[in-house]
């Protein structure tokens, strides 16, 4: 099945992501959840029109955004003018693995739209290049809707699988499921020496 991802980000706010509670505390989840304030080099996989990239920019050093929609990164571009260190690419990231190591990867609402091989394959890409201290987040919807391929539990099961890292942090309501895995095992106090 071929989604097409164009279609809703002819709307400035496709999923009303600027207009719902839900989707300004989905990222307000996701930028806490990352482990560490100094992101270094980040992935985000699904950029949509920017919105977490932004977040992710002011604290990281460089951020690829990655959409396999030409309209989304259209409006991403639009929503990050003057943003210097965000670089946005249109591409299908099942394709093709871009080649830098990085120390976060985000993957948020893109994996239910993945087959199982294609979860699996990209799981083992991120674990190939990234480096001893990398980590991913995965943020999903928890909700059934016509074009899922792999439901959220079950995508973020597969992907923790293959990938083989330590679990560092888990959150889950009715409506969202996050999970963050890190290559190192240290929790965020044990990384600053708190614990």
């Amino acid at each position: 099945m071929r989604i097409d991802f164009d279609a809703p980000h002819e709307e400035a706010d496709p999923w009303g992501y600027e207009r719902h509670w839900y989707e300004k505390r989905r990222r307000a989840l996701i930028a806490a959840m990352l482990p560490c304030d100094a992101l270094g080099r980040v992935l985000e996989i699904g950029c949509s029109t920017g919105l977490i990239t932004q977040l992710l920019a002011a604290r990281a050093e460089q951020v690829l955004a990655v959409d396999i929609s030409a309209k989304a990164i259209e409006l991403a571009r639009e929503n990050l003018r003057g943003v210097a260190n965000v670089q946005l690419q249109h591409a299908d990231i099942t394709q093709q693995w871009p080649a830098p190591a990085f120390d976060q990867v985000l993957l948020c609402d893109v994996a239910y739209y993945l087959e199982a091989a294609q979860l699996r394959q990209l799981a083992r890409n991120i674990r190939a290049h990234a480096p001893a201290h990398g980590v991913v987040l995965l943020a999903h919807w928890r909700h059934g809707f016509a074009q899922v391929v792999t439901p959220t539990e079950a995508a973020h099961q597969l992907f923790g699988a293959e990938l083989g890292w330590h679990a560092l942090a888990r959150y889950e309501d009715e409506d969202l499921w996050i999970d963050v895995w890190s290559r190192a095992a240290a929790s965020v106090a044990r990384q600053e020496g708190l614990a």
